[in-house]
């Protein structure tokens, strides 16, 4: 039997309606990826919220949930990262030690153990790379090495000063506390996280809401209103 192979005309049909499938194709791709990119983001600060309101009920005391800069020795507070750490906090208003402000402090490495008592002990039996537990704060912290491209953050309330950044303190019942660094206090007040693509770039936002009452939820500020995600 006679085999019939394509001519050119075929072969460049073939390729043109390749093309066009690419080209409707590739954009959507592109939406896909950023929209996935954003959306771990989001899961990521949802999932550091939690942990910071389920450790002050399991531990009766008050956790707090920070946006950092870097995870270094520059590491600031920050209204616009996706690196995250979540501290024990005393909350007193002469703080007998600095536990619960990582400023500066992000690069320090854990101890063991971890979680001394409050407040540090004067003479701690552990083992770590710094001179005393003051300056192991962390119970948990977003790693540094995350390289998500084309995705912004943006964070409100965002205060100016001593506390400038995002700032939510969770209590012992679960519900917001005022913010406290020794210096001056940010009164406890609902928030919210927007991670979105960058500028230029598209794809599908979403928003960590948190509460008055200290509840957090995932959703998206462009949904419609049926929507069961929608914000």
């Amino acid at each position: 039997m006679r085999q019939r192979g394509f001519n050119l005309v075929e072969m460049m049909v073939v390729v043109a309606i390749a093309g066009i499938a690419l080209a409707i194709a590739v954009p959507n791709l592109q939406d896909m990826i950023i929209s996935a990119r954003t959306r771990a983001v989001a899961e990521s600060l949802q999932s550091g919220l939690s942990l910071a309101r389920s450790e002050a009920i399991k531990r009766n005391g008050l956790m707090r949930f920070q946006l950092v800069s870097s995870m270094d020795v520059t590491c600031a507070a920050s209204a616009t990262s996706r690196l995250w750490v979540v501290t024990q906090y005393t909350g007193v208003t002469t703080p007998a030690n600095t536990r619960g402000e990582p400023w500066a402090r992000c690069h320090v490495n854990g101890y063991s153990p971890p979680d001394q008592e409050e407040p540090c002990p004067a003479t701690p039996a552990y083992s770590g790379n710094a001179a005393s537990c003051v300056t192991d704060p962390f119970i948990a912290y977003k790693s540094g090495t995350d390289s998500a491209t084309s995705v912004d953050v943006s964070a409100s309330p965002a205060t100016t000063g001593s506390l400038a950044g995002f700032v939510v303190t969770f209590g012992p019942m679960g519900q917001l506390m005022d913010n406290y660094d020794g210096l001056s206090t940010q009164t406890a007040t609902a928030g919210s996280i927007t991670v979105g693509p960058s500028t230029g770039v598209t794809g599908r936002r979403y928003r960590v809401l948190v509460r008055a009452n200290g509840g957090i939820r995932l959703c998206l500020p462009d949904a419609a209103a049926s929507d069961a995600m929608a914000c």
